[in-house]
């Protein structure tokens, strides 16, 4: 398949070719060319190009090919007007302006330019499965078009099928259990139109399974010469007809134990079933039973045809099972109430076929059984139409779903909420049929003693016949107000609680069934603690936060995550080297080790979000640690909130989600580039739709998946007693250890000797960092996993601990050493240098410049300064190479000095 935009090729192909003639000039040795006469292009843009290319005429003339983009000359032709023909297009394709008319003219060339334009040449089925009742089917269902099994479907679930072709296919359920029965024909016609996705929807009631229940395996096999092309049926105690290939397996679950009959249908006219048909069988509790039909197929006769039977059903108390059909008094074949049946190679000539199985209520009208004449290679059809008449009531009321949701939510409402967060409650009410009935739904919440009811008022339309969840309109809405959502909660609904709707049936109009509260599943996460950083790239303005407005930055973030409460504070100015942030990842890698660098630092439990402005267009506009509480991205208004809440889920220990090709992509994602449910923005009331893409991808205007959002819930609820026991321990005398992996080589930064909570491996791993002292013996060695950075093409990992080491021990320390799983290959170390101690403040240059503090030293024993602020001790900066602008307006700093390993400490006045 070619996608795309039109090729632009050359290409010339020769229509007619006359000699080229020189003309003299005033008998000058001056020539000229005779121009050709008509020049012919072709430009193809779309889906699905055709082939083979097209063939071009003119004035009615004999075809010549020419290709997709190409063009061809035609010459001579007399002056004058002249038809130009475009042919061969594909049926998918359409060519703008064909034929057309063009004038000739002595002298010059006339150009005829077609634009074809090419769509899909197959459309799409979406078929969507709704399970209530009080029983279920386990095991889901497999779809089947045209008598083909196209995989399995869940008992509430969402299948595209692609690539079917346009047109009438016969689309159905099978592998249902015998409680479970089917709403409507199954199969049912469904008419496919190009390029376009075709809904079809299944509503499946369930019963509770009967005890000591069975199950039957069912395989067919078939021989012969000209098997039947679209399979068979099989019917259980002459239910509802289940589909099964020409050689297949089926299985119905939830049987009763004791006698049953299966019968094979659905079979051409040239195929016979060996043995009784039906077929008894005897289902044990527990047990599978296992029944086979063996099918021969015989070469059909010469000049055999075929009927195609449709049956009409008008008027109330429809028969709930279908109807048989019987060729020339053979086996019967079960047929929907409003369905088609085609039975294929009859032998041409007269034949009878009756209509069996109506329910007492339902006539046939006119001939029963009907005689039909087949005709060789033709499609007879015969439709029989039917009559019930009503004994009561034919409309039925139920609520087959409801739903509370927050951001995201599965139908079969498996998302858990959040505690103390508004919601919006869906009460998904069905009918059997079309009514202008609109009734009201009344919703009783529950939490201990407190009792809440709410009546819900219809929505503008009446009840849909099966689940429509993508329109607003098609159920019954309210709000969820926060105090409302807690653990314990429950909920019952009820549809018509006053009965003011005559029904068929009053007893099933609660959900769930038998009006028995279904139990919430309410989560109370910890609280967000988000810090913003702002970066300032040498004197170009500092990243746009502030306390005025930080909280819009989480904006998006609270809309979409499992979150509640939400705390953010604003750090100092971290201030790194001008240009330090471009478009691709070096200067991005070491910012953002600079902030887990100070996280660590500083013994913070908050999440730290640096946020720096950039002055590119197109490149890297945020990166972030993959469950490390650390990252960063820009401030662009037009950006910054979805950055944001991208860069936090990296935080939350989430990959990225594939819709723009990002790196690091989730294999376990199941949504393709969507979310694969619906989402819903509480705050603005509107629905997000499975095919809106996630917030963890690349693409724009996103929101969240079920996937994401649980997995950000378990990731937070089972990290939140790990954050606690940080948040608890004491500042002690520690060493700062860190680096990363570059290219699979580890490189370490310089270390200093700080008070802070101590940070060490949660877990071992494949690198090793260790202090030696000056004896060689080691002061510690840590097993670690360096952290992933998601946005990061290149693989780069990171590190940093807070070691706890007293002053003793400090004192001793010699050299660091990380060691990966390459050996030596994968090694670095750093040595202690020589730093003159009563020199360390004398020997940097530390002078006020305009809202800004300049540093000035030599890097021969001095190989980096953390310079923080004397009040709250925030890291202002890893200053690196020499020199180094700090912005800052306090009359003094403190400044830990580090030769690599060893470091010192002391506080500077800032000259003025």
């Amino acid at each position: 398949m070619h996608v795309g935009p039109s090729r632009k090729s050359l290409t010339r192909i020769l229509l007619w070719a006359a000699p080229l003639t020189w003309l003299g000039c005033g008998g000058s040795g001056s020539t000229d060319i005779a121009l050709p006469s008509l020049t012919i292009t072709t430009s193809t843009a779309g889906v699905e190009l055709d082939a083979d290319g097209y063939g071009v005429a003119v004035d009615g003339g004999s075809p010549q090919a020419i290709g997709l983009d190409a063009t061809v000359t035609v010459d001579p032709l007399p002056e004058g007007q002249h038809t130009v023909e475009l042919s061969g297009v594909a049926a998918n394709c359409s060519a703008a302006n064909n034929p057309r008319t063009v004038t000739v003219s002595a002298g010059g060339t006339t150009a005829a330019d077609f634009s074809i334009t090419c769509g899909p040449i197959a459309g799409t089925l979406a078929v969507t499965t709704t399970t209530g009742g009080a029983g279920s089917d386990p095991d889901g269902f497999s779809l089947t078009v045209d008598g083909v099994d196209r995989g399995a479907i869940g008992v509430n679930a969402i299948v595209s099928l692609a690539s079917v072709t346009p047109g009438v296919h016969s689309v159905g359920l099978t592998g249902l259990a015998a409680t479970c029965v089917v709403a409507g024909d199954n199969p049912r016609g469904i008419t496919v139109t190009l390029g376009q996705a075709t809904p079809v929807g299944f509503t499946i009631t369930c019963a509770a399974p009967p005890l000591g229940s069975g199950s039957v395996q069912i395989t067919a096999t078939t021989t012969g010469s000209s098997p039947d092309p679209d399979g068979y049926s099989v019917s259980l105690d002459g239910g509802d007809p289940q589909a099964i290939g020409t050689t297949g397996t089926l299985t119905i679950g939830s049987i009763a134990a004791g006698s049953h009959s299966l019968q094979l249908s659905g079979e051409v006219a040239n195929c016979t079933v060996s043995g009784d048909n039906p077929r008894a069988v005897t289902i044990s509790s527990g047990q599978t039973a296992t029944v086979q039909f063996a099918l021969a197929c015989v070469t059909p006769p010469p000049g055999s045809g075929s009927v195609q039977i449709t049956t009409a059903t008008t008027g109330s108390s429809l028969d709930p099972d279908g109807y048989a059909v019987r060729l020339d008094g053979g086996n019967p074949q079960g047929i929907g109430i409003n369905g088609t049946l085609t039975i294929g190679s009859i032998p041409a000539g007269s034949h009878s076929i009756r209509l069996s199985g109506q329910a007492a209520n339902c006539t046939v009208s006119g001939d029963n059984p009907h005689v039909v004449t087949v005709s060789s290679g033709q499609i007879a059809t015969l439709t029989f139409t039917i009559t019930c008449a009503g004994s009561g009531p034919s409309l039925n009321l139920r609520i087959s779903n409801l739903y509370i949701t927050q951001s995201t939510q599965s139908l079969d409402d498996t998302v858990p909420l959040v505690a103390g967060r508004s919601g919006y409650l869906r009460v998904f009410v069905l009918a059997n049929q079309s009514t202008g009935s609109k009734p009201t739904v009344e919703v009783t919440l529950r939490n201990g003693a407190t009792v809440t009811t709410r009546t819900i008022s219809a929505p503008n339309s009446p009840p849909p016949t099966s689940v429509q969840e993508g329109t607003l309109g098609s159920s019954w809405n309210l709000p969820i107000e926060a105090a409302l959502i807690q653990p314990g909660l429950s909920i019952v609904a009820t549809v018509d609680p006053q009965n003011a709707i005559a029904e068929a049936n009053e007893n099933d109009n609660s959900f769930p069934a038998l009006g028995t509260p279904q139990a919430l599943t309410v989560s109370t996460p910890p609280p967000a603690k988000i810090r913003f950083i702002p970066i300032q790239q040498g004197e170009a303005p500092a990243g746009d936060v502030n306390n005025g407005n930080k909280d819009q930055l989480v904006e998006l973030a609270r809309r979409l995550y499992p979150l509640n409460a939400i705390s953010t504070d604003v750090h100092a100015v971290y201030q790194v080297a001008a240009g330090q942030l471009q478009a691709d990842a070096t200067g991005w890698n070491q910012v953002l080790s600079d902030i887990e660098g100070m996280r660590v630092a500083e013994g913070s439990d908050r999440t730290y979000y640096g946020v720096a402005r950039l002055d590119y267009q197109v490149g890297i506009v945020g990166m972030g640690f993959v469950g490390l509480p650390s990252a960063l991205g820009t401030d662009n208004p037009a950006d910054v909130k979805r950055v944001t809440a991208h860069e936090l889920g990296h935080t939350w220990n989430q990959l990225h989600t594939p819709c723009a090709n990002p790196p690091n992509i989730d294999p376990d994602y199941p949504y393709g580039t969507g979310i694969g449910v619906y989402g819903f923005d509480v705050g603005a009331t509107s629905l997000k739709p499975p095919s809106t893409s996630d917030i963890m991808g690349y693409c724009s205007d996103p929101w969240i998946s079920d996937y994401i959002y649980q997995r950000v819930m378990n990731y937070r609820a089972a990290n939140a007693a790990a954050a606690a026991q940080v948040a608890g321990s004491s500042k002690q005398s520690s060493l700062l250890v860190w680096g990363r992996i570059v290219n699979g080589q580890p490189v370490l930064e310089p270390a200093f000797r700080i008070v802070t909570r101590p940070n060490l491996p949660d877990k071992p791993g494949p690198y090793f960092v260790e202090g030696v002292a000056t004896d060689g013996t080691s002061l510690f060695s840590l097993s670690f996993a360096p952290a992933e950075v998601a946005d990061d093409p290149s693989g780069s990992r990171h590190f940093a601990f807070a070691v706890p080491l007293n002053q003793t021990s400090a004192a001793r320390l010699a050299s660091l050493r990380v060691n990966g799983p390459g050996g030596t290959a994968a090694a670095t170390s750093l040595s202690v240098g020589r730093i003159a101690r009563a020199a360390v403040p004398d020997s940097i240059s530390v002078r006020r410049e305009a809202g800004a503090v300049a540093l000035q030293w030599n890097t021969s024993a001095r190989r980096m300064i953390m310079v923080r602020d004397p009040d709250t001790g925030e890291v202002l900066s890893f200053a690196r190479g020499g020199k180094a602008r700090v912005r800052t307006t306090k009359g003094s700093l403190d400044l830990v000095v580090s030769d690599g390993v060893q470091s010192e400490a002391k506080r500077v006045t800032v000259a003025r």
